[in-house]
């Protein structure tokens, strides 16, 4: 019976999904890119890709059609047009690191879309009264199949020759991704409202003050994660000394924590408010880079407890973020909510990115890298005061 059919599919599509989207966007990338042999700089604009993409999604409302045949095709050319990233290794030394950029980026740009009709499709699917506990429990099993396929392509990538191990583990992706899309196209679509012109539905929810002034807050959130976010994995690497089967085993210990977290996150929104998730998650997220800066290769054991840290923190706020936006939006004008939302996450992360950049380029501290995570600490407890009473 529907829904309840099509909410077990998307979990076991979400499964693949995510295997594709940690390996092309997150810690196998990084190291893919790491091994290409990536500057500070090109590994801010690596990190700063997903955030870019975003600036595409009011695309979105632009978009005539159906929201499931869309989604489809959007992932599927998106998921194709990774393959050249690939086989950037194959370039000459010169372009390998632009040709990964631009590869990824391109497949990037063309997923961003999804999010808003994802989420609009979702939303019409998940009965409002159980989304927390629909979406903690979601987020948490596919935080988990994630962070163990980062696990397996670590040790992958560590039993391989680089950059061959990474090239194998971003085909497996690829493979993964295009199973999720299989699954995809067998999941109900209720009927949506007749859509309204994309200006309209855009101005409708800018002219809502306090949901602008809630993106606001989503930007300058994104924007303080993204000043140290780029440089967390090189971090872990190069200064933790870890290996990426440890970076994929540290993954793996957030995504055991995220399972219990992510419940009760789910929960307490229920209960509470997404807004107390926010602030409550939000100062645990600002205070989570003190770890990793009082690790090194001598004294890991800050990073290996920021794993839990993680765990709490994202296993709530990832979720809150986007429900106290569903909270704020008229069915009828959901799109145009969402098309802002990541948007405004989107222009936070890239001028995050940016900072990070200049400020690793500045050759302050013990690596280009401490300087970017501590001022990150800073401005993320700055912007999560703001959050209380959301």
């Amino acid at each position: 019976m529907e829904p309840e059919r099509s909410l077990r599919l998307s979990i076991w599509e979400g499964t693949l999904a995510i295997l594709f989207i940690n390996w092309s966007t997150g810690v196998i990338l990084t190291g893919y890119a790491l091994a290409l042999g990536a500057s500070p700089k090109a590994l801010a604009l690596l990190g700063a890709l997903p955030f870019l993409a975003q600036l595409t999604a009011p695309l979105a409302l632009a978009l005539r059609g159906s929201r499931k045949a869309l989604v489809v095709r959007l992932n599927l050319l998106a998921r194709l047009l990774f393959l050249p990233a690939v086989l950037a290794a194959f370039l000459p030394e010169g372009l390998r690191v632009p040709g990964l950029l631009l590869f990824a980026g391109l497949s990037q740009l063309l997923a961003a879309p999804v999010g808003v009709l994802w989420l609009s499709w979702m939303a019409d699917l998940v009965p409002e009264e159980r989304r927390g506990r629909y979406f903690g429990l979601r987020n948490a099993l596919l935080g988990l199949v994630g962070t163990l396929g980062n696990l397996l392509g670590g040790l992958v990538a560590d039993r391989l020759p680089p950059p061959s191990g990474y090239q194998v583990v971003l085909l497996l992706g690829v493979a993964a991704g295009l199973l999720s899309v299989l699954l995809l196209r067998q999941q109900a679509e209720p009927k949506e409202p007749r859509p309204s012109p994309m200006r309209e539905v855009m101005a409708g929810a800018w002219r809502a003050r306090p949901y602008r002034r809630y993106l606001g807050l989503v930007a300058l959130w994104y924007g303080a994660v993204m000043v140290g976010g780029p440089f967390v994995i090189p971090y872990f690497v190069q200064v933790g000394g870890f290996s990426m089967t440890e970076v994929g085993l540290w993954t793996v210990a957030s995504a055991l924590f995220g399972l219990v977290f992510g419940p009760l996150w789910g929960r307490v929104a229920d209960r509470e408010g997404h807004g107390v998730v926010l602030f409550r998650a939000g100062l645990v997220a600002a205070l989570m880079p003190g770890l990793w800066l009082a690790g090194s290769a001598a004294f890991p054991w800050p990073i290996w407890l920021s794993a839990a840290a993680d765990a709490l923190a994202w296993s709530g706020l990832g979720t809150a973020l986007v429900n106290a936006a569903l909270a704020q939006a008229p069915k009828e004008a959901r799109n145009g909510y969402l098309a802002l939302f990541w948007l405004a996450l989107g222009l936070g992360g890239i001028g995050g990115s940016l900072v990070a950049g200049a400020v690793a380029g500045l050759g302050l501290g013990p690596s280009p890298y401490h300087l970017p995570i501590l001022l990150s600490l800073g401005l993320r407890l700055l912007v999560v005061l703001r959050f209380r009473g959301r």
